[in-house]
């Protein structure tokens, strides 16, 4: 059973997105690609906004009408689910932005930098405020650093993976620069095993008067075990692709096969976090 399957999709979609985009910036800053690869990394960049544009679809599904999302923005800065549409909306139309110009040739690179800048700025704290808006007291599994930690890791895992895989596939980057990509991401889908165990025992340990967190845990436990070998599955491929795979069509599959995995490792975790949900009342 999937617990609010858009806003699973949303979150998990949304934080894909952000971390692609911030891994997309990171590889053109310091990865050096050649200019003539400008038209492919346009082309990836178009592709994370499309996960993001999925990601607002889901989230409006759980609106009940696109037009709601207008309401909510009555109460920006008061309201943290507001400030999540603001920062969210203005991340995607900044990036698209972005794109836009870079497409058609307008302004001068400066003014192109500057926003490309506030879009990567304005990611980050769409981020924050993502987070924010799970900081409920009443619900004790979600009222935690432990929320803002467990999506970050799905921003620096499946956003990581989605940018390596769009400039691995679209062959705009060298040997070495995909090997430390590959250790980067592996080292923090390490991290996040780590820290699954961790939210899996602070779940576990959780007791309200009418609800015991040992009871939800378990009976989610199939999700928790999926989460984690297929997180497991998504390292162990993304390693073999990098460094038993000759560059090609065959490594492109697996990586692409890799991503795939690990997208599915954290929509499995989220709907562990989703289903935890419970009050600390009588209710």
């Amino acid at each position: 059973m999937l617990y609010e399957a858009p806003l699973v999709a949303f979150t998990v979609l949304a934080q894909t997105a952000v971390g692609a985009h911030l891994t997309v910036n990171a590889f053109e800053k310091f990865g050096k690609p050649p200019r003539v690869t400008e038209p492919r990394m346009n082309i990836a960049r178009f592709v994370i906004l499309v996960v993001m544009g999925l990601g607002f679809l889901f989230s409006t599904t759980h609106l009940g009408s696109p037009l709601r999302a207008f309401n909510a923005l009555n109460r920006v800065g008061s309201a943290a689910l507001s400030n999540e549409i603001l920062t969210g909306a203005s991340f995607l139309s900044l990036a698209g932005l972005y794109w836009l110009l870079t497409i058609l040739k307008i302004g001068s690179e400066g003014v192109r930098k500057i926003v490309n800048w506030l879009s990567i700025a304005v990611g980050v704290i769409f981020m924050f405020a993502m987070a924010n808006v799970y900081q409920i007291e009443t619900v004790p599994a979600w009222y935690s650093p432990m929320t803002t930690v467990a999506f970050w890791f799905t921003v620096v895992t499946s956003g990581l993976m989605c940018g390596y895989t769009l400039i691995s596939v679209l062959d705009v980057t060298a040997e070495k620069t995909n090997r430390r990509l590959m250790w980067a991401g592996v080292s923090l889908i390490a991290l996040n095993l780590a820290f699954t165990v961790m939210q899996t025992i602070h779940f576990a340990g959780i007791s309200t008067p009418i609800h015991s967190g040992l009871d939800q845990i378990t009976m989610l436990s199939g999700y928790v075990a999926g989460h984690v070998l297929m997180l497991v599955v998504a390292a162990a491929l993304w390693v073999f692709a990098e460094l038993f795979t000759a560059e090609g069509r065959q490594k492109n599959l697996l990586v692409i096969v890799a991503f795939v995995a690990l997208f599915v490792a954290e929509i499995l975790g989220r709907n562990v976090f989703y289903g935890m949900h419970f009050t600390s009342g009588l209710y």
